[in-house]
């Protein structure tokens, strides 16, 4: 049985996103407590420890780190993590490394930060070490990550209800090579054009493509077989979509991303979608007697690294709505500790929201004070199920039926436990916004009826309204003539 070095890095950039991801942002776990947490929680870093244990391997934690989607880590923060990894890797007493990397991190001077922290693991260790990896579906994949693990599987599904699995595959794979399979030929291919909605694996078009990909997972010879939808909102060269296969030598691999990557540049203009607008979602959520509903917003999600300011939803509802028991968070620390400063029950009138976002416009009534506290929680999953969640000091403020959870930290907000923590159950409520547009159904599914609307904000899928640079070309911002043989790459043995 094998020793296995462990850890996990998750973050997800937004290379406009200005708010700085900094340490009070960022939870580490080292040792026992970083293990003892995946073993009672639902992540990929959860599936590469539970498998480990099953398969008879002990792990050797560095650590984990995790933050929510946002801005960039601060690259002080990084850099210490990164040597932590490099040191933990130089002392020895270990055969192989398996790690959860997002795939999509970016710090303040690196966006290519796991293609960073993977080369500097490779030269601490050398050419024959096997390192495993985990990444989200959204991983920014770059040539550097792929020529620096031996080998690397992404989720399958959109929202990712297969975290685990990914990590549990990720450490079968590497047993496989610990027990003497040869190591695979990997091969990765770019295709220049950004995603504009319809991006779910169980509906069209990823829904055929997926099963496109199953098929050639079944095909002698194709070792694993990863598509990576590559998160948006990252500026940096060949951010695009990507395909990775690994195969025997043989040419599986060549064949399977050939017929996956000529398909999706083909299906490119299928990859948008029309969204219902918030009042004609909140209009519903007032006609019906039934499960409230939960609106995902789509232009400031924080599961999409926006900042999580947005206050439109709340504006229409205070405007149009002004009855309809409507409550949302909005991440405004200024409006926090004025409300502190207040006290419970006093009333104030201010503006509100948009603090970051300058092409959003904040919300100014006259407000209640009616709760204070901290929002920390446990998610109750099954999307990052027993995974904490804290954003920091709150107050509840209401304007009639309207309660905006204001809070000092950007709310990561995709699950009903958050409404339980700030005392706005989904119970009491109409409406409920998740800063999400695809997870948060996992979630909320059963409890609340939940609808992706179309907002303004940094995580609009609206490319053409982004600062793009270091991307470009891609497709839809410029004019792409892209084949086969110049997006694809087959890696040295």
């Amino acid at each position: 049985m094998a020793r296995i070095l462990v850890g996990q890095l998750w973050h997800e950039g937004h290379s406009f996103n200005p708010v700085v991801t900094d340490r009070d942002e960022v939870s580490i776990l080292r040792g026992d407590e970083l293990l003892a947490q995946a073993r009672q929680s639902q992540t990929a870093f959860s599936g590469i420890v539970r498998e480990a244990d099953r398969l008879g391997h002990t792990c050797v934690p560095v650590l984990g780190a995790r933050a929510r989607p946002g801005g960039p880590v601060a690259q002080d923060l990084f850099e210490e993590i990164v040597a932590e990894f490099v040191a933990a890797a130089r002392k020895g007493d270990y055969d192989a490394i398996c790690l959860e990397l997002h795939g999509a991190t970016i710090s303040q001077d690196t966006v290519d930060t796991e293609g960073e922290l993977l080369q500097r693991l490779r030269e601490a260790v050398g050419p024959e070490m096997p390192i495993s990896v985990a990444l989200d579906l959204h991983a920014y994949l770059t040539e550097r990550m792929v020529a620096n693990a031996t080998i690397i599987t992404g989720y399958r599904t959109q929202p990712h209800a297969d975290m685990v699995e990914t990590g549990e595959r990720a450490m079968a794979l590497l047993d496989a090579l610990l027990k003497g399979t040869p190591r695979p030929t990997g091969m990765v291919t770019f295709i220049p054009f950004l995603m504009r909605g319809s991006d779910e694996t169980d509906a069209e078009p990823m829904r055929g493509i997926c099963a496109q990909a199953d098929e050639w997972r079944s095909q002698p010879g194709l070792v694993d077989l990863s598509i990576f939808n590559i998160h948006p909102f990252i500026d940096g060269p060949r951010a695009g979509q990507a395909v990775l296969a690994y195969d025997d030598g043989g040419d599986a691999g060549e064949r399977a991303s050939r017929a996956l990557s000529e398909t999706l540049w083909r299906l490119r203009d299928r990859f948008v979608e029309t969204l219902p607008g918030v009042a004609e979602v909140l209009s519903r959520a007032g006609e019906n007697s039934g499960l409230p509903y939960v609106l995902g917003d789509q232009g400031d999600r924080v599961l999409g690294a926006g900042p999580g300011d947005s206050v439109e939803i709340a504006r229409v509802a205070l405007e149009q709505f002004p009855r309809l028991a409507v409550a949302l968070p909005v991440y405004d620390p200024e409006a926090v500790a004025a409300a502190q400063a207040a006290g419970a029950g006093a009333t104030l009138r201010r503006a509100i929201g948009a603090s970051v976002n300058p092409a959003l416009h904040p919300l100014e009534a006259e407000w209640q004070v009616r709760r204070l506290g901290r929002a920390r929680f446990v998610n109750k999953g099954p999307y990052m199920a027993g995974v904490e969640a804290d954003f920091g000091d709150y107050a509840v403020l209401a304007a009639g039926a309207l309660s905006v959870v204001v809070t000092s930290l950007v709310p990561n907000a995709h699950d009903p436990a958050f409404y339980d923590c700030v005392g706005l159950p989904l119970s009491s409520q109409r409406a409920v916004v998740a800063r999400s547009a695809n997870h948060y159904k996992l979630s909320f599914a059963g409890v609340a009826i939940p609808v992706t609307v179309d907002t303004a904000g940094m995580t609009a899928f609206r490319p053409q309204d982004l600062p793009f640079d270091k991307i470009r070309p891609v497709y839809p911002l410029d004019e792409v003539h892209w084949d086969f043989e110049g997006g694809f790459m087959r890696l040295p043995a």
